[in-house]
């Protein structure tokens, strides 16, 4: 960085500002990172609490700072002002989220405003051993919630209508998510937005999915819970089917399957993402199942392989087509997927963490995907 990060948010907005923390901050703060110290601007409320359980290196009282000036002079603006003069800085660097109003009262006082690229701090792209720890615990309890998930399809059985019912009762999209969601906020970790989708619904990838299961159709679950303590995630798709799949059922599923595997060999350091992208799309075309993210609706494989993860469900890199490289120690998702009306959509996700040579599967849960 050319100038120090200034971020002003809070931790539910901020996963940076999460980061250089370490705890959570409700209310919006500022902090001025240089690549090695942060400096913190915090209210009463927050300072002594954040002196014995953040990683902040220093304090400011934003209360302080407030006294000391006039009381028609006392705004976030001119808070934050007084704080970065203080500091004798001049020039600030701030992400493409940091809240225009103030970026354009800062130029106007005269500071550098310099906007930077990246989309998170750069030193979040490797994971560290406490980190890692983190998204296996998190991986962990999507195993423990998967596991639940076979059992409810096993016990379901099918009414008249080829629909299931567990329990006495339909089982619906919206009943499995919410027993998901439940038992995974037990475990000690925060699910929303689940994907359970069945049939054709199945053929939007992010499609929640609605109404009654049905069997003999492909269930697309698709589930990323974040750790209620640290933040960290884990984001993992499984594709079910309750009954007798059909030859089409299973020749899809297991080239979903096939590529999966292929991409996870291919994914390790110096390895574009791009490379892996095209190996798996031309692995689909030879297979023959050909694809178009174009068409209305789109079919095949139209959306990217795999992303980043960590304190966001999303993160840099992306293995896409565009240029980002693995590097040891990240942490991506590899989720290959075939998505045609007529059959369903397969979608087959895990999270991986990068070696030099290879690959290490942090969400160790099982492929069992026809439930009788």
């Amino acid at each position: 960085m050319d100038a120090p990060l200034l971020i002003f948010s809070n931790t539910k907005k901020d996963s940076d500002l999460f980061y250089l923390i370490g705890t959570h901050v409700p209310d919006n703060i500022a902090i001025i990172f240089d690549g090695r110290e942060s400096t913190a601007l915090v209210s009463a409320l927050e300072i002594n609490r954040l002196r014995n359980t953040s990683k902040i290196d220093k304090f400011v009282s934003w209360d302080i700072i407030k006294s000391s000036l006039q009381p028609t002079k006392n705004t976030d603006f001119d808070i934050l002002r007084r704080f970065l003069q203080d500091l004798k800085l001049d020039a600030i660097c701030v992400k493409q989220d940091f809240p225009v109003y103030l970026a354009d009262q800062l130029r106007s006082a005269n500071f550098e405003i310099i906007v930077v690229g990246f989309s998170i701090l750069p030193q979040r792209l490797i994971k560290s051993d406490g980190e890692i720890i983190e998204i296996k615990h998190a991986a962990d309890i999507v195993r423990q919630t998967f596991v639940q998930v076979e059992n409810i399809l096993s016990d379901a059985s099918v009414n008249g209508k080829n629909e299931l019912v567990f329990e006495d009762e339909i089982l619906t999209s919206e009943r499995l998510r919410t027993m998901m969601e439940t038992f995974c906020y037990q475990l000690g970790a925060i699910a929303d937005a689940t994907i359970v989708a069945c049939g054709v619904a199945a053929c939007d990838p992010h499609n929640l999915g609605y109404g009654p299961l049905k069997a003999n159709e492909f269930i697309l679950v698709d589930f990323f819970p974040h750790l209620k303590t640290s933040g960290h995630y884990a984001d993992v798709s499984r594709t079910f089917i309750k009954g007798r799949p059909t030859k089409e059922q299973i020749n899809l599923y297991n080239t979903v399957k096939s590529a999966h595997d292929i991409a996870i060999d291919m994914a390790h350091g110096g390895v574009p993402g791009k490379d892996i992208m095209v190996r798996t799309l031309e692995y689909f075309e030879s297979k023959g199942y050909k694809s178009s993210n174009t068409a209305n609706p789109p079919y095949g494989m139209f959306h990217s392989l795999g992303h980043g993860l960590g304190l966001d469900i999303h993160e840099p890199p992306r293995i896409g087509m565009c240029d980002d490289t693995l590097q040891p120690g990240m942490v991506v998702t590899i989720e290959p997927g075939l998505y045609y009306q007529t059959i369903g959509g397969v979608r087959i996700e895990d999270d991986i963490l990068i070696g030099n040579q290879s690959s290490e599967i942090l969400t160790q849960i099982p492929h069992n995907w026809v439930i009788k």
